[in-house]
């Protein structure tokens, strides 16, 4: 299979500022370390402040920075860009080249049962924490019915 070129978006929200920016340039330095990743062209945007709704503004009381890099990439095959989406979970991704793709059976099956894979994983997760908040409810339902009682 011949190499597959993309243009691929990376966002990276989150606070101080200057985090956001360090966090987006390890993103970076990351992929132009990795030898199977060939960077065609890259632009890294400046962390900007997100406006945010009042109502979370005012629980959370913290200034919300985003930055993101587009990068355009030479990738070898199909398993290498799937890597890339799950290690580097782009916003988006566009296939500039080539306008077909042709892979063995296999390959697509091995990629496919590796998304499959982790969104079981993902999925597993949300279970657990959804059980862990159903378990805190719970418990300050007690705490609560219990402090009531007393008084």
């Amino acid at each position: 299979m011949e190499k597959i070129k993309i243009h691929s978006i990376i966002e990276i929200a989150g606070s101080p500022k200057e985090h956001v920016e360090e966090t987006i340039k390890k993103i970076v330095k990351i992929i132009e370390e990795n030898e199977k990743l060939t960077i065609l062209k890259k632009e890294l945007a400046e962390a900007k402040k997100v406006e945010m709704p009042k109502e979370v503004k005012n629980v959370q009381n913290v200034d919300i920075f985003s930055s993101f890099v587009e990068l355009e990439l030479e990738i070898p095959n199909f398993d290498e860009v799937m890597q890339f989406c799950y290690t580097f979970m782009p916003s988006s991704i566009e296939i500039l080249e080539p306008e077909n793709v042709t892979m063995p059976q296999k390959d697509l099956e091995n990629s496919i049962n590796d998304l499959l894979g982790r969104l079981h994983e993902q999925s597993k997760v949300i279970m657990e924490y959804q059980a862990l908040k159903q378990q805190i409810i719970k418990a300050r339902e007690k705490r609560a019915n219990e402090t009531t009682e007393k008084n």
